[in-house]
């Protein structure tokens, strides 16, 4: 072999070394960048996750403190006797008398909990009050009803006074204008003055209707009655007569 084939060779082999190198340290920079990165989009998702569990926490803050009876049914699996006292007094008309509706309906409410407001919306992306109402019911009662609160303020009969509430009842409010008596907000009621609703502000949150600005508008109640008297009611809004 001739001198100048070998230092050809030799040559040869210093760039095949040479590049061998730089894709090896290119290619562990970028492996490394990977793990890198993929630890901070981990970190990112803990601190997320850590958020979103916080922020549930303070929305499901009311439900507890206003309805600790809701705990014992979120660890129920069967029918609890202590619901019987729950039922003193209560209209036995309202499809929300069968205990697993009332936690089904809760835990409907609860996974929309944080939705942000938007109108006309009927997504996890944002939703009105309306469109809530009408979701929870479709999602609980299997019932469809429109959307617009004004519209479902005629759909069901007429609850006048507060203290006639209970669960299940539909709750309507006045718009900004409190002197209005045209129907501009809905929400579904829970029991001790809490509801749950769709709020321009917040979103899906639960207030006490204490809160000034919805005692000052607070218009009616609807009851969600029975079978086949709920037919009848939706399509003869203004015929039926309810008994209480």
């Amino acid at each position: 072999m001739t001198s100048k084939k070998k230092v050809h060779i030799r040559i040869s082999k210093v760039i095949i070394l040479v590049l061998a190198t730089l894709f090896f340290c290119f290619s562990g920079e970028t492996f490394a960048a990977k793990i890198k990165k993929n630890n901070i989009s981990k970190k990112k998702q803990k601190i997320e996750k850590s958020i979103t569990s916080s922020k549930k926490a303070t929305l499901m803050a009311p439900l507890y403190f206003y309805f600790p009876m809701y705990e014992q049914w979120e660890k129920s699996e069967i029918y609890p006797y202590n619901d019987l006292v729950f039922l003193n007094n209560y209209d036995k008309n309202s499809v929300f008398e069968d205990y697993f509706l009332r936690k089904k309906l809760i835990e409907r409410i609860n996974d929309w909990l944080g939705v942000r407001y938007r109108c006309p919306g009927r997504s996890r992306k944002g939703v009105d009050c309306s469109n809530f109402v009408s979701i929870l019911l479709e999602e609980t009662l299997g019932i469809n009803i429109p959307a617009g609160s004004g519209t479902q303020a005629n759909l069901f009969p007429k609850i006048e006074k507060i203290e006639e509430l209970q669960f299940g009842d539909l709750v309507f409010f006045s718009g900004r204008n409190k002197r209005s008596k045209r129907i501009g907000h809905v929400g579904i009621y829970i029991a001790n003055g809490l509801f749950a609703h769709s709020s321009t502000g917040k979103g899906v949150i639960y207030t006490h209707i204490t809160d000034g600005y919805y005692l000052e508008r607070y218009r009616h109640g609807g009851r969600i009655i029975k079978g086949d008297k709920l037919a009848y009611a939706l399509t003869n809004p203004t015929k039926y007569n309810f008994i209480n």
